[in-house]
């Protein structure tokens, strides 16, 4: 133990200064090389505008230089913080007096000029307030407080934290406000009331993680340990200066390197690790040396003279001691007096030396009863009482506000439960409206199918009594003259309900969904609102089936699209078409790892309607997806074939799902649902049946089970030719009726 405490005690006074110079060299050539290095490019370029700049100009290249240097070069960035708020005052620029003067009390306060830093900080303060700049007032209140503390003024550190805190939190930065926590919790720990600090130290660590804020949470967690320190709860604070630590990994600046090295000295000599304890104050008190740290040097001495008096080496205390008394001194470090002055007492008392005993005694507590006098506590306590009545009067606010949101919650739930029933009312009038239609079009049919088989009743008996056609011809042409007036009249009331039907369904689809989508938005409007779990549940679920709501009206506008589309033959491009579809498709959302692919024979030309095409191939390809088979076990997939057939392309369609029974027959006939997985009513097969059929093609279901489906469309080759042809089937059908008129006119007697 004597042997490790040489090292420092043994060090001759002008070997001591010669190691210093070199350090100070050393760290002079280190910063020259950082700074030209990480940043030298943005600095030479400051330098080189300055030499030509004016005025505003000038001062923003000085406010650079500073800011650039600032925690690199202080002593440099000192020198241009000061030309720059010289020349702000000279401008006569508020704004720009303010952002110079804090920064150049920033540097003062580094290389610890402390009155003179406070006297520069309280200056722009007092422009800042008058100004109302809160960006700079934050700033400014925060800085002349770690000078107060520094100069052991508690009661002022406090009430600038205090004031600091109070705009932060008005603005609600929650990283700012840490920021201030973690400020308030340092002055209370250097008053040594560590319960208040660790209770803010907590609050600032709470509110960096809520919003993952890295920014000084290495301090933040060294801190912590030292109050932990403080509070007997070594193995705590080691915890939390070994995180702090961790938090730069290598890259700690050299501030955080000596408190976190400090602090651990601290853990290590409360728990009588003599040997690691002296290691760790070494490292913290080299690197304060180097960056010119003082108030960590004096109290790395101190505690470098104690653990010689715990080993009874009283030689190397003494020096220690004058060496941290003159620092204190100097530097007007209070609490690192006190604690000067308390171990030369306890030195004296040791070595039998009574009158410096009594000296240093009453030295220790003339300066702790100056430092903590009455007036201290006094200004303490009613900081902390104006911060306190006014956490009440906010818990009041707060209070008050959540009533009132009680209240508009309420409000808010029988408004969305008079939503909720008009929706309802609104589904259940159109499910009842399209099953009147429903009814209405089976009605109509058959009395189709009924003058269907009337007319070929009446056909069969005119022919089986053609030998008596000439006495009874007068008869037999009244009766068909009646029949073709009753057929005409079927024909003109199923071409009028039929035209109602779409008149409905264009309108109905069009109609709806803009209330539809008024009650979507409603719907979000109030999920996002809502806190009630249940509310929010029963709203998700009810946007949902708005949703498939809308997607039936547009599928019924497709079908009403579909009939009444005029078929423009187009050359098709089926690589084009597909690849829109699938983009279309992801653009949604394809489920996870489904997979659609397609392989297109080179000789698949086609000339056909485009929109069509697109129709069927999309709600084939949506079918797949649809009724995809969601185990793990397989990768779903849509495969797409196509190849020609003669006159007629074939587009197969296979996919792995859940396949369809075999036994239901009607898959492709409206509202037919050959699973409950089906969320658009049954019409997706519908509509691909009716414009396959429109462009004079065919679709099957080829093959379903519970491994897949594969369904087949066959379109003709060129739809030119089915026009042409359904055009002359109409030309037959009008000839054949108007023979079977004039036949009629001729077999009339005459």
């Amino acid at each position: 133990m004597c042997r490790e405490f040489s090292i420092l005690s043994h060090i001759s006074k002008s070997n001591f200064l010669n190691f210093t110079l070199i350090k100070t060299f050393l760290l002079f050539i280190s910063v020259l090389v950082f700074a030209y290095g990480a940043n030298g490019q943005k600095i030479d370029s400051l330098k080189k505008a300055l030499r030509s700049s004016q005025g505003v100009d000038r001062y923003e290249i000085l406010f650079g230089l500073a800011y650039e240097y600032s925690d690199v070069n202080d002593s440099l960035s000192l020198v241009y913080a000061e030309q720059a708020y010289d020349l702000a005052l000279n401008l006569g620029d508020s704004a720009r007096i303010i952002k110079g003067g804090r920064i150049k009390a920033g540097e003062l306060r580094r290389l610890e000029n402390i009155d003179e830093a406070i006297q520069v900080a309280e200056y722009v303060l007092g422009i800042a307030r008058r100004l109302k700049n809160t960006s700079e007032l934050k700033l400014i209140l925060t800085s002349v407080a770690t000078s107060y503390s520094l100069k052991a003024e508690f009661d002022k550190a406090l009430k600038y934290n205090f004031e600091s805190l109070v705009i932060r939190e008005a603005e609600g930065n929650r990283k700012e406000i840490s920021i201030s926590l973690n400020n308030i919790g340092l002055t209370y720990y250097r008053l040594n009331d560590l319960t208040r600090s660790l209770q803010y130290y907590k609050k600032s660590l709470e509110l960096k993680r809520s919003v993952n804020d890295k920014h000084d949470l290495d301090r933040l967690l060294i801190n912590m340990g030292l109050c932990l320190n403080a509070s007997g709860d070594y193995a705590e604070a080691r915890k939390y200066v070994n995180e702090g630590l961790k938090e730069c990994d290598g890259t700690c600046s050299d501030q955080i390197t000596l408190e976190g090295q400090y602090a651990l000295g601290i853990s290590f000599f409360e728990t009588k690790s003599y040997t690691e304890s002296l290691a760790h104050f070494e490292k913290s008190y080299e690197v304060a040396k180097r960056v010119n740290n003082y108030r960590f040097q004096g109290e790395n001495l101190l505690h470098f003279a104690k653990l010689h008096l715990i080993n009874k080496d009283y030689a190397p205390i003494s020096k220690y001691l004058l060496e941290a008394e003159q620092i204190s001194i100097q530097r007007g470090y209070g609490r690192l007096l006190i604690s000067t002055y308390e171990l030369f007492s306890k030195l004296y008392k040791t070595t039998g030396d009574y009158q410096n005993t009594a000296l240093y005694q009453a030295k220790y507590i003339a300066l702790k009863d100056s430092i903590y006098s009455e007036k201290l506590m006094s200004n303490l306590a009613q900081v902390q009482t104006a911060y306190q009545e006014r956490e009440n009067l906010k818990t009041i606010d707060e209070k008050n506000q959540v009533l009132a949101l009680q209240k508009e919650i309420i409000v808010r739930q029988q408004r969305q439960y008079f939503f909720i029933f008009t929706i309802t009312c609104l589904a259940v009038s159109l499910a009842l409206v399209l099953f009147y239609f429903s009814k209405r079009q089976q009605k109509v049919n058959r009395e189709l199918s009924l003058a269907k088989n009337k007319i070929q009743e009446q056909n069969k008996s005119l022919e089986s009594h053609n030998k008596e056609l000439e006495d009874r011809v007068e008869e037999r042409t009244r009766d068909l003259n009646l029949t073709n007036q009753a057929l005409s009249r079927a024909n003109s009331s199923l071409q009028q309900v039929n035209s109602e039907l779409d008149n409905f369904i264009y309108k109905t689809s069009h109609d709806i969904r803009g209330p539809l989508a008024t009650l979507r938005g409603i719907c979000n409007l109030a999920m996002i609102e809502v806190s009630d779990e249940v509310a929010i549940t029963y709203l998700k679920r009810f946007d949902v089936t708005a949703e498939h709501l809308s997607i039936i009206l547009t599928r019924l506008a497709i079908v009403n699209q579909i009939n009444n589309s005029v078929l423009v033959p187009a050359s098709i491009d089926f690589q084009e078409i597909l690849d829109e579809i699938v983009s279309y498709e992801k653009k949604k959302g394809l489920p996870a790892q489904f997979s659609i692919t397609y392989e297109i024979e080179p000789d698949c030309a086609l000339i056909s309607d485009r929109t069509l095409v697109k129709i069927i191939l999309e709600n084939l390809i949506d079918n797949a997806i649809k009724f995809r088979n969601t185990s793990d076990r397989q990768t779903p997939y849509a495969k797409i074939n196509l190849k020609k057939q003669g006159n007629h392309v074939d587009v197969t369609v296979k996919d792995n799902g859940i396949g369809i029974s075999m036994e239901e027959k009607n898959v492709f006939q409206m509202f037919m649902r050959a699973s409950e997985l089906s969320q658009t009513g049954g019409v997706g097969l519908y509509l691909t049946r009716l414009a396959t059929e429109k462009i004079g093609g065919k679709i099957s279901l080829i093959h379903s089970d519970t491994r897949g489906s594969i369904f087949q469309a066959r379109f003709p080759s060129n739809l030119n030719e089915v026009i042409r042809e359904r055009s002359r089937e109409e030309q037959k059908l009008i000839e054949q009726i108007e023979k079977q008129s004039d036949r009629a006119t001729d077999l009339r007697p005459r």
